[in-house]
């Protein structure tokens, strides 16, 4: 088994919420669940502690034997339902550490929370979790915390319904190739899903349409013709696949969708008409990931 999902844990409930999507998908591409948590002593405090004639090393040490043990107990769990696991430990900053490891040869994707140990008020712009999706090179399926008071651990997270927004370019078909094998293995339904848009020149969004008769009319008339052209493709690779479209904010409509129609993921790229520099607090895929409680696969763009 050499095709790894990497979950990323900091010992907090809130984390390990999203273990329930990477049990679903290690079990059907079948994949290997790598288990990581990294550990780090502030600058500060290591200064603080060389001051009273405390050794940092056995801080460290001791750090990190309370994350192995940690990840040792929910590495038991995952085995004892006869899933492949591996537990990794690395000193630095979480969202560096995270990277760096998911560089490493046949990891496929990072399954993580958008809120871990600061807690649900954290899911801002500088949080690990959107550090993480600014560099990682792999695909990142995010899931969105629950409060753990809130949240009921299901045996079992479903990934049978899944909303693919695409804008008709091929910087936004970049992230075909990866649901596509997500639905694949796990016999799920994609629906290829687009807002009909007319591009305002200037527009700082990149996200408005024109409700002028005609206008929108032959925007909408593109716009099912490309999903149309595109479906019919994933057909011809055996994907079960329908198609949908929605008017009005972009983001608004894929999260409207998603609830009203019980979508289980939405898979999308990080960039798509708005160019590569739109990937900032703000963009598209930005608001869908806040705004909306299914868990979305993420691709970044090259």
């Amino acid at each position: 088994m050499s095709d790894r999902i990497l979950v990323p844990l900091d010992g907090s409930p809130l984390a390990e919420q999203a273990l329930g999507c990477a049990i679903t998908l290690a079990r059907a591409l079948p994949a290997e669940i790598v288990l990581l948590r990294a550990v780090s002593i502030p600058p500060d405090t290591e200064v603080v502690l060389n001051s009273v004639g405390l050794e940092v090393a056995t801080l460290r040490e001791q750090v990190e034997e309370e994350a192995s043990s940690y990840l040792r107990e929910v590495a038991s769990e995952l085995e004892d339902a006869h899933l492949v696991v591996r537990q990794v430990v690395r000193h630095g900053p979480p969202s560096e550490a995270i990277v760096d490891y998911a560089a490493e040869p046949d990891i496929r994707q990072i399954v993580m929370t958008t809120h871990g140990r600061t807690g649900i008020s954290r899911w801002t712009h500088g949080s690990v979790a959107e550090r993480v999706l600014q560099s990682a090179s792999v695909p990142v399926l995010m899931v969105r915390a629950e409060e753990p008071e809130l949240y009921i651990s299901p045996p079992h997270v479903s990934l049978r319904r899944i909303l693919v927004p695409l804008d008709g370019s091929r910087v936004a078909e970049q992230v075909l190739p990866s649901v596509t094998e997500i639905a694949q293995a796990l016999h799920a339904k994609m629906i290829l899903f687009q807002v009909p848009i007319i591009y305002v020149s200037g527009s700082l969004s990149g996200d408005w349409y024109l409700p002028i008769h005609g206008v929108l009319e032959t925007a909408t008339q593109d716009a099912e013709a490309y999903l149309d052209r595109t479906a019919a493709g994933l057909r011809e690779e055996g994907v079960t696949v329908s198609t949908a479209m929605r008017i009005g904010g972009v983001a608004d409509a894929i999260i409207g969708y998603a609830q009203a129609n019980r979508v289980d993921l939405i898979a999308m790229c990080t960039h798509g008409r708005t160019g590569l520099g739109r990937w900032l607090l703000g963009s598209v895929s930005d608001r869908v990931l806040r705004g909306s409680r299914v868990p979305i696969l993420l691709v970044r763009a090259s």
